[in-house]
């Protein structure tokens, strides 16, 4: 018969080949033994496959998939559902191919979580770290239910690389349309699922800034529209008991500058100020004028874009505090 572990461990790589060693050997140095560790790589060009299967030839924990073609952030989350669905454990817990999990990190969790069965997933704190290992500082988390979904809608406040949530949960963990905030996306669902939160006070994983990571390529106007987006499905679940991500199309967002629709391209503007994102206000402004040139939109914001970047920021800083009640 056949042992179920009690944790499944999700991780998916492309081209990690720099740090991903160091990951993989914390993850299988845990102090907490009974998990399996599924590990999928996105169709890597570098010497990731060669990592993966030695460690997969000295530990049978680890199940090794590979992908024959690289289709990117849609990849990526299709990774992670892929690897959610494969879990045989009670729980999953994630990991990033260039993060370091302390040692004790899904002892402590897994206890946790049996201690709590009314906390659906849990977190921690991180210690950032750049890319030969210094440090750059904690980023604390909200501890409670209560404290996490306050702070949710204004900040993220589960940290990905270091959560552990049980596996029942959808058909689907992560949706794909929501590129670059799965993990958001996947936050917001779980508050209006009713289900609880938790941070454990404890810095559990070193989490590495990397200058050309998946999060730091795309265009950050396309992240920001992303991100305001899955609060704008959030919305629509507290009024309506559903959203609109079935219509969603994220090409529009994705495409945002080759054949945009005014209207798209005037909330992207708006969603830059709310994001205190100045240069992509000016990229945007900038285009908005070539497109559809000096109209009563673009001069409104044509003063905000000549005050300055430091202007910008106050602006965007009072806007959003007087919307703040309002809906997203």
């Amino acid at each position: 018969m056949e042992q179920v572990p009690k944790i499944s461990v999700v991780m998916s790589v492309y081209n990690g080949s720099n740090f991903l060693a160091q990951s993989i050997q914390a993850i299988l140095e845990q102090t907490f033994r009974d998990f399996e560790f599924i590990i999928i790589d996105d169709a890597s060009t570098d010497n990731t496959p060669d990592i993966i299967k030695k460690f997969a030839n000295q530990d049978l924990r680890i199940r090794a998939f590979r992908n024959e073609k690289n289709i990117g952030p849609a990849g990526f989350i299709r990774n992670l559902n892929t690897g959610c669905k494969e879990a045989k454990g009670k729980y999953i817990a994630r990991i990033d191919h260039d993060d370091i999990s302390r040692k004790d990190r899904f002892q402590l969790q897994y206890d946790f979580l049996e201690s709590n069965p009314d906390i659906f997933i849990t977190g921690a704190a991180l210690r950032k770290i750049d890319e030969n290992g210094n440090d750059l500082g904690l980023m604390k988390a909200p501890i409670n239910d209560l404290e996490i979904r306050k702070t949710m809608p204004k900040k993220i406040s589960l940290y990905h690389p270091v959560i552990m949530f049980r596996k029942e949960f959808y058909q689907d963990f992560y949706r794909e349309k929501m590129r670059y905030c799965e993990d958001y996306d996947f936050y917001f669902r779980i508050m209006t699922d009713n289900l609880k939160m938790a941070n454990l006070d404890e810095c559990l994983l070193e989490y590495r800034i990397l200058q050309n990571s998946l999060s730091r390529e795309q265009d950050k106007v396309i992240k920001n529209l992303f991100i305001n987006q899955s609060k704008v499905f959030y919305e629509e679940r507290l009024k309506k008991g559903k959203d609109s991500y079935d219509y969603f199309d994220p090409n529009n967002f994705l495409n945002i500058y080759e054949n945009p629709s005014k209207e798209l391209f005037a909330k992207a503007i708006n969603v830059s100020k709310k994001y205190y994102d100045f240069i992509g206000f000016q990229k945007l402004m900038s285009k908005y004028k070539n497109l559809y040139g000096s109209d009563i939109f673009y001069i409104k914001n044509a003063l905000l874009l000549t005050c300055g970047e430091s202007m910008f920021y106050k602006y965007s800083k009072l806007i959003n505090k007087l919307s703040s009640s309002e809906s997203i």
